[in-house]
């Protein structure tokens, strides 16, 4: 395949003809040593869909689920041991179901509701995307009943989810961009006079190498390390953000620890009055509160 380098295709599967798949990929070893690989679909109808794929050359549909209605998408998901996070994300505002399904997949063919973490609200479109790798903690761009913002926009603020019960999921911190929600004191961050895309949380990592800190792309807010050691109370340690006079939507943020440098990638969202160029940025890191682009 011109397409490839030093990589050779050994399947491929249609997902019963339902393959448009969104941000949310994991990998799950089953008891008894199967793989299922769980993907999210980028819109309605389809839910989720989980593929055994222990001989990569014959991989095997073993479930595909169905969203409750056309209004809603499950764009994001993640996989720890055998519990799955599935964020869902309504067209708008004050519409349900907006939060995250904590499912039961220990049994992969016949995944099982155990909770479900509601952030709909009259300000809220739900769970864009959300992170998941420790089994105890989700992180998640994420609406909320209290959370009013300023601009429409910026409606979905980092949380911070406790699901060590996860049959009782409840938020244990919060944060946004000061100036973003009413009631706030700071002044309102600056904007892009044409390309507005918000101020909100996209990517909310956190890595085993450094469980106290999260790597959150705030779209047009740019990059922001969260200090979490303290998870009630996050709190910026460092910043960086282009945007404006660039063109925004911050989407991504990969810190490469063993070298102290950060990848940040802007998403282009407009085919037409185009907002590009959209650029992959190399921080030096070494630094947080002073976190510089080098290329």
């Amino acid at each position: 395949m011109a397409e490839s380098k030093n990589m050779r295709l050994l399947a491929h599967d249609n997902l019963l003809g339902n393959g448009k798949m969104g941000e949310g990929i994991s990998m799950q070893v089953t008891g008894d040593g199967r793989r299922v690989l769980w993907m999210a679909h980028e819109s309605a109808p389809k839910n989720y869909t989980g593929v055994d794929v222990t001989d990569p050359k014959n991989p095997k549909v073993i479930i595909q689920t169905d969203l409750p209605h056309d209004k809603v998408r499950s764009n994001s998901l993640e996989v720890t041991g055998d519990i799955m996070a599935v964020a869902y994300q309504t067209v708008g505002k004050g519409m349900e179901p907006a939060g995250i399904d904590i499912i039961d997949i220990s049994k992969p063919e016949t995944p099982k509701r155990i909770s479900f973490f509601d952030c709909s609200g009259p300000h809220s479109r739900g769970v864009h995307q959300l992170w998941f790798v420790d089994g105890e903690y989700i992180t998640a761009g994420a609406g909320a009943p209290d959370f009013e913002p300023i601009n429409p926009l910026d409606d979905q603020p980092y949380r911070m989810i406790d699901i060590r019960n996860p049959s009782k999921p409840e938020e244990i911190g919060r944060w946004w961009v000061p100036g973003t929600k009413v009631g706030d004191n700071a002044e309102p961050p600056a904007r892009h006079p044409v390309f507005d895309s918000g101020i909100r949380a996209h990517n909310t990592n956190v890595y085993p190498e450094r469980p106290d800190r999260a790597y959150v792309a705030m779209l047009d807010g740019g990059a922001y390390i969260l200090d979490i050691s303290d998870k009630a109370n996050p709190k910026p340690v460092g910043h960086w953000n282009p945007h404006p006079p660039m063109p925004g939507f911050l989407h991504t943020i990969l810190p490469l620890f063993g070298r102290e440098l950060m990848l940040t990638t802007d998403e282009s969202i407009r085919n037409e009055g185009a907002d590009w160029p959209k650029r992959v940025w190399l921080l030096d890191m070494r630094n947080e509160d002073n976190l510089v682009p080098i290329a």
